[in-house]
């Protein structure tokens, strides 16, 4: 690839954006890279929590499908989302492709509204983390309070924050292994069991794909792909960003839609596709636990709920450091407290940032255990929920970056610059709309503050403007690197 042109550059960097104690140590690989999205993802933890929920809310024994259809439009943002991302590498995610098709102002509006979601589902997933070890706990005969499993989940999450990003990539890959493993056993399973009938083909007809309500199934779906845009975060720390952050992105939409699609397939075939729906109500959240306990026995069960918490935390240690990128880089260039910016003097890590995520998660959960919210119906699926809409929300925002930005330069590609990421824009915007729609679906309420929470990432993003308005003194950056060679 080219170097930048001087119409593509989106500001000259601080003199701290690339040297001293803010320069990242670049040693990940396409592997790690890919390790660190997935886990944000959580393929075994959305599998088990959401699945049940599209099953019954949204459209049965169709819900494959759905799951299909959004792997695709993601195919097509990803078409788009790697094309701007060579040509304007470097760090900053979102925020820097927005900032090069619409000015500083809307890239540093991406900026706040992007970490603010990143930021809530951090804490969101914290409280999660808790209740669901709780759950499991107490099935086991241990009761403790929820809080405590989220003060440890905490701990974890923020030592793994103050290092680089490859010692996290390294203990997710043992969760990561684990959980599709558990999953693969499972599809095995249900194959040896019911041979080909476990791969109904009712599931594509129209009556199917089309019965209940394709809103929240669509809802479910996007829902259950978010972490697939976070391997740009990790650009500033790739060996090759150039080449190691396209093939981690391809690799992730790839490998995981296909095993959605396959999973919840078999899980419609093994359950049968008229039973699925009536199943799942009365299972709910336990479906795929007992699923394995009728396919594997009690210690595939047993195995399930511990790689189910494994799957929580990974993918609140992929949440974490993507937060505190987005922190650690607002930091250097001055658009957010200074300190920010610093990293570990030995291990290269955002190390301010994590820390002040890490305190900030721990007021907030202290907070809402002093007032007696639920961790997960008063906390989770309100900052889950802001969580979600956010980044679905930036993700066709910057898919329509990416139509403009190239067609304001005339590129003759058609399919990398304007229809694959057309159709991401469309479909992403669309399920934007019908998360909006649903929202107290995801809150699991009616009451109106909760269910305002999607306003925030409007609100956040005029703060951007509003500060790159009051700070012209500040260059609005997001560290730039240099072109790699393809």
């Amino acid at each position: 690839m080219s170097s930048r042109t001087p119409d593509v550059a989106v500001g000259e960097p601080t003199p701290q954006s690339n040297s001293g104690p803010t320069q990242f140590k670049a040693n990940l690989g396409t592997g790690r890279v890919a390790l660190l999205v997935i886990a944000c993802a959580a393929p075994l933890g959305s599998v088990i929590g959401n699945t049940p929920i599209g099953f019954t809310l949204g459209n049965g024994a169709g819900l494959p499908i759905v799951f299909l259809v959004a792997g695709l439009v993601l195919g097509c943002f990803a078409v788009g989302y790697v094309a701007i991302n060579r040509a304007v590498p470097g760090g900053g995610g979102f925020a820097r492709y927005v900032h090069a098709g619409f000015g500083p102002g809307a890239g540093l509006g991406a900026a706040y509204a992007t970490t603010l979601a990143y930021g809530a589902g951090t804490i969101g997933i914290t409280a999660a983390a808790g209740y669901f070890a709780d759950v499991i706990a107490q099935a086991h005969g241990l009761d403790l309070p929820w809080w405590i499993y989220s003060v440890i989940a905490l701990l974890i999450v923020g030592t793994l924050g103050r290092h680089a990003a490859d010692l996290s990539a390294t203990v997710l890959l043992v969760m990561i292994v684990a959980e599709f493993a558990m999953l693969v056993v499972l599809d095995i399973l249900i194959l040896a069991h019911n041979g080909l009938s476990a791969l109904p083909l009712d599931i594509f007809t129209p009556g199917h794909v089309f019965s209940g309500s394709i809103g929240p199934a669509l809802m479910i779906a996007f829902t259950s792909f978010i972490g697939i845009e976070s391997a740009v975060i990790y650009a500033n720390e790739a060996r090759n960003p150039g080449k190691t952050v396209p093939r981690a992105i391809y690799l992730c939409v790839g490998a995981i839609s296909v095993f959605y699609f396959f999973t919840i397939w078999l899980i419609v075939g093994s359950v049968g596709v008229n039973q699925i729906v009536p199943r799942a109500q009365e299972a709910q959240g336990d479906l795929l636990f007992v699923l394995s306990g009728e396919q594997g026995g009690s210690l595939l069960t047993a195995l399930m709920q511990i790689f189910f918490l494994t799957s929580v935390l990974a993918s609140l240690v992929a949440l974490h450091n993507a937060t505190t990128r987005y922190l650690q880089t607002m930091g250097t260039q001055h658009t957010m407290p200074r300190f920010l910016g610093a990293l570990h003097p030995r291990y290269q890590g955002p190390a301010r940032a994590s820390e002040a995520l890490s305190i900030l998660t721990a007021i907030v959960v202290v907070v809402f255990v002093v007032v007696g919210a639920d961790p997960y119906l008063g906390v989770y699926t309100s900052l889950g929920g802001l969580f979600t809409v956010g980044i679905v929300a930036m993700q066709g925002a910057v898919a329509v970056t990416v139509v403009v930005f190239f067609r304001r330069r005339r590129d003759k590609r058609v399919w990398k610059t304007l229809v694959g990421p057309s159709i991401g824009a469309l479909g992403l915007l669309t399920a934007t709309g019908l998360i909006i729609a649903n929202y107290s679906l995801l809150t699991g309420t009616e009451d109106t503050i909760p269910n305002l929470l999607p306003w925030l990432i409007p609100l956040a993003f005029v703060v951007g403007f509003v500060v790159h308005r009051l700070r012209r003194d500040v260059v609005v950056d997001f560290d730039p690197v240099s072109a790699a060679r393809e």
